[in-house]
């Protein structure tokens, strides 16, 4: 049986795909058995072929449709025969000591369901991929901003000092879990097309019994947005979708009164907050930026409607097409 599988999901980021694929190349290194695969979100650029005679030793995967990260992390777990799994994003760059060291860690305390480490941009500046779960304090960047001033020894969990944290939830842009526990736990949740679904699979391990760790010491490169900022239409609908997530995680995790009133605050607190940025990209349709967040308002007021019409949060469609670059 090999000991690790690396599955990471790609459409169309090819560049980024690249550099990490090359760096994974480490892991001819190791003294552990190991594969990489990759699966393609129906790219359907024609480039598949050409990285699979660049790459030989990964298995590419390609899927027939782009129904989001988590249809293609499960498709990936299909294809797999690791003991662990390790979920990457295609613009990060790992390295074969922070690998090493967390599968050792992973093997020595199995209590850690979920493991992950810190992460850096290329200018070697520490990211947050981590954080708490959902809750008022939580919910939207004013309740955040309140909370930090309010409870600022509580409000954010640092890494200073310690080799290793028990952050809430770990981002999944790098997850490794074994392969049992994520079956246990039924899978990533597909209703999620991109976001909140590493937010929901560590709660649902979590409500299990199981820890989720991040391990200070060690560090990958993380090129965040490399590949959700390719062009105007999937930056809009990618900050679209981690609103619409949000709606989901709450249908999903909270009951009664409380995700009644969940539901609507986020509402109300999306649409007056995009309404003067939207108002603005359409007077300024010719800049870039302004221009996103007239695409994100409309996208979301349908998501609204829509979801007022059929009385259900979820969307109707998680398949997406954007055309070529």
């Amino acid at each position: 049986m090999i000991k690790l599988s690396v599955i990471i999901v790609n459409y169309r980021g090819w560049k980024p795909l690249s550099g990490c694929l090359v760096a994974l190349n480490c892991l001819k290194n190791a003294d552990f058995s190991s594969e990489v695969i990759v699966v393609d979100n129906h790219s359907n650029d024609g480039k598949l072929k050409e990285f699979s005679k660049q790459f030989p030793s990964v298995h590419f995967i390609e899927n027939n449709g782009n129904y989001g990260f988590s249809n293609g992390n499960n498709l990936g777990v299909e294809k797999s025969s690791g003991e662990y799994l390790m979920f990457l994003n295609p613009d990060t760059i790992v390295n074969l000591p922070a690998i090493s060291e967390m599968l050792n860690t992973a093997k020595q305390h199995p209590e850690y369901h979920i493991l992950s480490c810190q992460q850096t941009d290329e200018k070697e500046n520490d990211e947050y991929p981590f954080g708490t779960f959902p809750s008022f304090k939580t919910l939207t960047g004013i309740n955040r901003a309140f909370y930090r001033l309010l409870m600022p020894h509580k409000a954010k969990l640092k890494c200073k000092g310690q080799s290793v944290i028990f952050p809430d939830w770990v981002s999944g842009s790098l997850i490794l879990i074994p392969e049992k526990i994520l079956r246990q736990a039924g899978g990533w949740d597909e209703d999620y097309w991109l976001y909140s679904e590493d937010v929901d699979l560590c709660k649902r391990v979590s409500d299990q019994g199981g820890k989720v760790a991040l391990l200070c010491d060690i560090r990958i490169i993380h090129q965040h947005g490399g590949v959700t900022r390719q062009n105007i239409k999937l930056k809009s609908y990618t900050k679209t979708q981690v609103l619409i997530s949000r709606h989901i995680y709450i249908k999903k995790h909270f009951k009664g009164l409380k995700r009644a009133i969940f539901q609507i605050y986020l509402v109300i607190y999306n649409i007056l907050g995009l309404l003067i940025p939207a108002v603005l990209g359409l007077l300024f349709y010719f800049i870039p930026e302004l221009r996103v967040y007239f695409h994100l308002f409309i996208q979301l007021a349908r998501y609204y409607i829509q979801s007022l019409i059929r009385r259900s949060w979820m969307p109707d469609s998680n398949s997406v097409d954007f055309p070529v670059n």
